[in-house]
């Protein structure tokens, strides 16, 4: 590997290990062995080396969750679909955890710079179009808004697996819960 290589990798080891507030430009430069001045030269920033690095970590997991998912029996029966996606998207957050505490610890911050906002705009947005025709697509006109709940959901199962990996409900128990709050909408 090169010179830029070797950042880009050490860089995404920083924000696993220290998060992407915590992470300085010379963590990344001891950890590719390289110069600090192979920041600037090869990435322009420290910020836009991380979110490089950012990106790079996003697609790997939406790689890697297309790879489990096409190992996932799925079934022609659309709630079995839901159910047994559900289930496989909870199971790939263990493999990821620190891509999901980096995410979460970014979006955090009161003042996210628009290239950051940018690029988490643009991945939320590809990754809604993506759920939708995981899922088997969406009524005409609504994949957007079909997309939006799919990523809530997501995000939010998410957030309650950071706080407690057990806690996240079953695809069983989504599909239960989603039954339940459309019984009350007369």
């Amino acid at each position: 590997m090169g010179n830029r290589e070797d950042l880009l990798d050490a860089a995404t080891r920083c924000l696993e290990s220290k998060g992407y507030v915590r992470t300085s430009a010379r963590d990344v430069a001891t950890a590719a062995n390289v110069s600090l001045a192979a920041i600037g030269y090869h990435y322009g920033s420290k910020d836009a080396l991380l979110q490089a690095a950012l990106r790079q970590a996003l697609e790997r997991w939406g790689d890697e969750l297309a790879r489990s998912l096409a190992a996932t029996p799925l079934d022609d029966d659309p709630v079995a679909r839901f159910t047994a996606l559900w289930d496989a998207i909870v199971a790939s957050f263990a493999a990821n955890p620190s891509l999901w505490r980096v995410q979460f610890e970014v979006l955090a911050q009161p003042d996210l710079p628009d290239e950051l906002r940018g690029l988490f705009r643009d991945a939320h947005r590809q990754a809604r179009l993506g759920l939708v025709e995981l899922f088997g697509g969406a009524p005409d006109g609504e994949a957007p808004r079909v997309g939006a709940v799919y990523q809530a959901l997501l995000g939010g199962l998410a957030a309650i697996w950071l706080a407690d990996p057990a806690g996240p409900p079953s695809g069983d128990d989504l599909l239960a819960a989603i039954r339940a709050v459309a019984s009350t909408l007369h």
